[in-house]
């Protein structure tokens, strides 16, 4: 009878203790699982992000180094225009520069005396010419006075006199400027052409160099509005680069909540396009001026190494509670 009644008690407290751990472990359960509370949301930004377009006319797009996605670095290629125009233009804009610094040099230097010698040739020459237009202007004058002769052949014989006198005259200038050398005016009219023309070539070796688009960050491409053979306008925007390592989220919250926030604050953040994924984030700053819907601007720095977030998401901030 004894050893039943054991058994008995034996079994009581066995059970108890049984149903004790049973209650003690869902309580545990019950404490340890957290509630997602999200308060805010906002779209994800990007402090680092760089729109490539082009610098130079309209022309055709030789090659695309990159697509939606591909990681690239400050200073990697990523557009090339076709510069077949623009190399021929540097050519002649580089011949015009040799002209005008021969055109310097020339009338920098001191006349050779072969120089002079030919001149003084052309303007004897050119003075006999002048005695023949002027013994034909003043005999047909003769006759045009009396009647004889027409007006259109005086005419004519007058514009040949004055053509002969311009020559000579253009030629003693010549003579003088070879034996005494150009004037200060002359030599800085020259060297204005020379550099007038050396502005032309760098211009479009500048524009030349604008023929490569590259990236100025490094980052991935999140927008590629251009492809091989198409024509890239000037300043459209063909490719987007982001930095995804310094994303933020700008969100708007009620005055009631803002208490409950501080700088340095860890938070959870949901996206859209990934509702099954969470990512860390860090609120660091918020804006002590309300709007005119008594809201606050709260910023959530993303702290994860975001790569597959992208700017322009919508997102969600919250808590665990």
């Amino acid at each position: 009878m004894k050893k039943v009644i054991f058994i008995l008690v034996f079994s009581l407290l066995l059970g108890g203790c049984s149903s004790a751990k049973t209650e003690v472990g869902e309580n545990y359960k019950a404490q340890a699982a957290s509630r997602e509370v999200f308060i805010f949301s906002g779209k994800i930004q990007a402090n680092d992000s760089t729109n490539l377009a082009s610098k130079i006319a309209p022309t055709k797009v030789s090659k695309v180094a990159v697509d939606v996605g591909s990681k690239v670095n400050a200073g990697d290629p990523i557009i090339y225009l076709d510069t077949t125009d623009l190399d021929q233009q540097v050519k002649q804009a580089e011949a015009k520069v040799n002209t005008a610094r021969a055109n310097l040099s020339k009338v920098e230097s001191a006349a050779r005396p072969e120089d002079i010698a030919i001149t003084e040739a052309k303007m004897a020459s050119d003075d006999k010419i002048l005695q023949n237009a002027e013994s034909s202007y003043n005999r047909v004058k003769q006759l045009y006075d009396k009647g004889y002769d027409t007006k259109q052949n005086i005419e004519q014989v007058e514009a040949t006199l004055n053509a002969a006198k311009n020559t000579l005259t253009s030629d003693n200038e010549n003579l003088s400027k070879l034996k005494n050398g150009s004037t200060q005016q002359e030599i800085n009219v020259a060297q204005a052409a020379v550099k007038e023309a050396e502005t032309f070539v760098d211009s479009y070796k500048t524009q030349l160099g604008n023929g490569v688009i590259k990236s100025p960050i490094s980052g991935v491409v999140s927008v590629c509005n251009i492809h091989e053979g198409e024509i890239a306008a000037t300043g459209a925007n063909l490719v987007t680069v982001v930095n995804n390592d310094g994303l933020y989220i700008d969100g708007y919250v009620p005055e009631d909540i803002l208490s409950e926030l501080k700088i340095g604050q860890e938070v959870i953040v949901k996206v859209s396009n990934m509702p099954e994924k969470r990512f860390k984030g860090e609120i660091s700053v918020i804006n002590p001026i309300m709007n005119s819907n008594n809201k606050n601007v709260v910023r959530v720095t993303l702290k994860d190494e975001c790569h597959v977030l992208k700017q322009g998401m919508i997102a969600q901030i919250g808590f665990n509670k």
